[in-house]
């Protein structure tokens, strides 16, 4: 049987055979009727259920088990305080409250572990449960009154016990009130808690019992109370040894709220008290003053539960609201306020118009990922608190999403750019977080329009022109900004389905030994056959890696430079491919899967390939760029380093990755054999390399003594258009053809 299905069988069969068990000994209890048998077989059980309950608390071992030890003195004390009351000859008249005093400390510790119970599961400051306890207590207390204890005192035989005896179901019935808010506050409802509170009514049953017996002759026999006692004891140690008793004080799952049902029975409650008064009249004055100071507190007690009620109901749906338009972890208002916020400011009278300050922080990412999103957290509430600080008291500063916010404010252009200025100044200062000292700073684009929305956009769209020229840098949003925007857009939509449409197109640039001069791979280039027009990919793969189909791009790229590799050794060519990988393709933790497929697929090898990157990848986000790289470098997929020397990432991360080849970039190759120092820089760096070791291709080599010089620099590999320009396969076919 599946352990899932099995566990709470095998639960439910253990509380079915419990029950078995308590009817059958109270069944066995009655039927035996001796008094001496009941009085041992009740003394047995009570002794058994004491031992359960200490038993119980030693295997679960639960949390709270100070409130279970209370339980169990509660036991002992029910214990001895019904064993001299059902045989009362062995007290002395000095004595004869001595069982009450046992009973009344036992029920003190029975409202200790509930009020406890009830504190930890709630952790907040709500009282709710023990206000209608102690009305439940009132109210009940008031109907002893007038049916037991007031006739009672009225009696030649009454004694201090006697009255006692009236207030005991008045105490019941408010640990009931407690035991029923426990049970159905939560879910799954207890079923230690269940057990408990059918203890507890089997109490109430007894103890009024015992109330009427004091003051009628027509009492129940002694066995049935005492087989009333027997159950209650039964059930609570049913209650010890029920799994489910360690986890009475977590808080669980809240069920769905019962507070209309708790208000109709307080109010039943208190008509019953308004009405059992109309039934018989004060037997004196001392009568008539206790009912009604007890139905004036009642009365009082529902009054003030009612206002309470109604308060709790309001603040709730002052809370609601503001939760609703409020960040939870920094306290501003969110997206939902911007609205509201916008037409407060365009009612000002403050001179200028309203302006958009779009903000962003620069490698938040990097913080996030290093140090997890707790850091991260605090990274953004430091921040917003910056941003707070920084703007004027009427200006709104809005958390938009992530790490971007927005802030509304009365400026004209010059107070804006003075905002921004100071937001960025602010930011550059140092983040003193629990786990390091993080330096963040803000890109920020501003942006006014007569719509709301059209100067979140243009704020945004200046924003990211901001970033593109560096980080903590401000932007205006313009109209060449505008037609930028318009151009991305048309790009962006004019991308989707080019695959499809056949607009999409691999070139390839040799890349050759140095010193034989000979083809060893073939770098796979991308282009764009945009309405008879070639796009290189500077002009469209930042769209597609911003809107998520660079995936699709580079996948299909992939697949088409491994099947024309596979073409040109068909065609005698004995060479690789190389093919360049987007930073966010190095995210995607199913590249290395569609590597090693498209792979197995035209039957090559993992050497037969090589993966480019960008040095960003070693900077931005290197944890997750790592895994994935090793995972390729496994397969025996050569990894390069693309365009080295103009990133800004360090040895120390060069060396962590699995780095074979480093491309030493064009701007340094251009000036070779005029400037010295750049041919002092690339012996530098092709030492550097084969120190670590890494082998070197000299990238935008196109003239013969720029190749000698790279030659003679010892770098293994060159590419430039003194080797090939870009060009299509068919156009290697046939020069390798006409080679032949």
């Amino acid at each position: 049987m599946d352990t899932k299905v099995a566990a709470p069988f095998a639960v439910g069969s253990k509380r079915t055979a419990g029950l078995a068990a308590v009817v059958a000994i109270a069944t066995v209890f009655f039927v035996l009727g001796d008094a001496d048998v009941r009085a041992g077989v009740l003394a047995t059980v009570a002794v058994g259920s004491v031992l359960a309950i200490s038993t119980a608390i030693r295997r679960y071992r639960p949390d709270d088990s100070r409130c279970w030890w209370a339980l169990f003195g509660a036991s002992v004390l029910f214990m001895f305080g019904v064993s001299l009351r059902s045989d009362p000859s062995t007290l002395t008249h000095s004595f004869t409250l001595l069982p009450d005093l046992f009973t009344l400390t036992g029920y003190l510790l029975v409202g200790y572990a509930l009020s406890r119970w009830i504190r930890d599961r709630q952790s907040i400051d709500d009282i709710t449960p023990l206000v209608d306890a102690g009305l439940i207590f009132l109210g009940t207390l008031f109907l002893s009154w007038l049916l037991f204890i007031s006739p009672a005192l009225e009696s030649s035989q009454s004694s201090a016990s006697t009255v006692v005896n009236g207030v005991y179901p008045a105490i019941d019935a408010a640990l009931i009130t407690l035991t029923t808010y426990l049970l159905y506050s939560s879910k799954p409802r207890t079923a230690a808690l269940q057990w408990a509170l059918i203890a507890l009514i089997a109490t109430l049953v007894g103890d009024v019992s015992y109330a009427f017996a004091a003051t009628t002759a027509d009492a129940p026999s002694s066995g049935l109370l005492d087989g009333i006692y027997l159950f209650a004891y039964l059930s609570l140690a049913m209650a010890a040894l029920d799994p489910s008793m360690r986890t009475v004080s977590q808080r669980q799952d809240p069920a769905p709220a019962h507070s209309n049902r708790r208000v109709v029975f307080v109010v039943t409650l208190l008509v019953v008290c308004a009405t059992v008064p109309l039934l018989g009249s004060a037997v004196s004055t001392g009568d008539l003053v206790v009912r009604s100071l007890l139905l004036a507190s009642i009365l009082v007690g529902a009054f003030l539960r009612g206002e309470r009620a109604l308060t709790r109901v309001q603040f709730g749906k002052e809370h609601a609201k503001y939760l609703a338009a409020h960040d939870l972890l920094t306290g501003l208002p969110n997206r939902t306020m911007l609205d509201e916020e916008y037409a407060r400011h365009e009612r000002s009278q403050t001179p200028g118009r309203t302006c958009i300050l779009f903000v962003d922080l620069d490698n938040f990412k990097i913080v996030n990922d290093s140090y997890g999103h707790r850091v991260g957290d605090e990274l953004i509430i430091a921040a917003a608190r910056r941003i707070r600080a920084a703007v004027g008291a009427a200006d709104s500063v809005v958390r938009y999403a992530g790490d971007e916010f927005i802030i509304l404010a009365r400026r004209d252009r010059l107070g804006a750019e003075a905002l921004a200025r100071r937001i960025i100044d602010r930011m550059n200062e140092p983040f003193p977080l629990s786990a390091a000292t993080a330096y963040v700073t803000a890109s920020v684009g501003i942006a006014d329009a007569d719509r709301l929305h059209d100067a979140i956009r243009e704020a945004d769209t200046a924003m990211y022109h901001a970033k593109s020229l560096g980080a903590a840098r401000y932007a205006l949003f313009d109209e060449s900004l505008r037609a930028r925007a318009t151009s991305a857009m048309e790009t962006t939509t004019a991308l989707r389905g080019a695959i499809r449409r056949g607009e999409l197109e691999v070139y390839y640039q040799p890349i050759v030994d140095t010193a034989s001069r000979t083809t060893v791979v073939y770098e796979a280039l991308l282009r764009w056959n945009r309405e008879g027009r070639v796009c290189t990919p500077n002009e469209f793969i930042p769209i597609a890696e911003s809107t998520g189909l660079i995936k699709e791009i580079g996948e299909w790229v992939l697949r088409s430079a491994l099947s024309d590799l596979v073409t040109l050794r068909a065609h005698g060519q004995d060479v690789t491919m190389s093919v360049n990988v987007s930073p966010m393709q190095l995210r995607d933790d199913s590249l290395p899967t569609i590597v090693r497929g498209l792979l197995d697929e035209y039957g090559l090898g993992g050497a037969d390939l090589a993966l480019e990157i960008t040095e960003s990848v070693l900077i931005d986000d290197m944890g997750t760029a790592k895994s994935l790289l090793d995972r390729l470098a496994a397969m025996g997929v050569l990894i390069v380093l693309d365009d080295f020397g103009i990133g800004y990432s360090s040895l120390n991360r060069l060396r962590a990755m699995p780095i074979a080849l480093l491309k030493i970039d064009k701007s340094f190759v251009h000036e070779i054999g005029h400037s010295e120092s750049d041919t002092q820089l690339i012996r530098a760096i092709v030492a550097m390399a084969s120190a670590l070791p890494v082998r070197t291709v000299a990238e935008g080599v196109e003239t013969e003594e720029q190749a000698s010089i790279i030659e003679s620099l010892e770098c293994g590999f060159a590419q430039g258009f003194l080797f090939g320009r870009p060009a299509p396969i068919a156009h290697w076919l046939l020069e390798s053809a006409q080679q032949r």
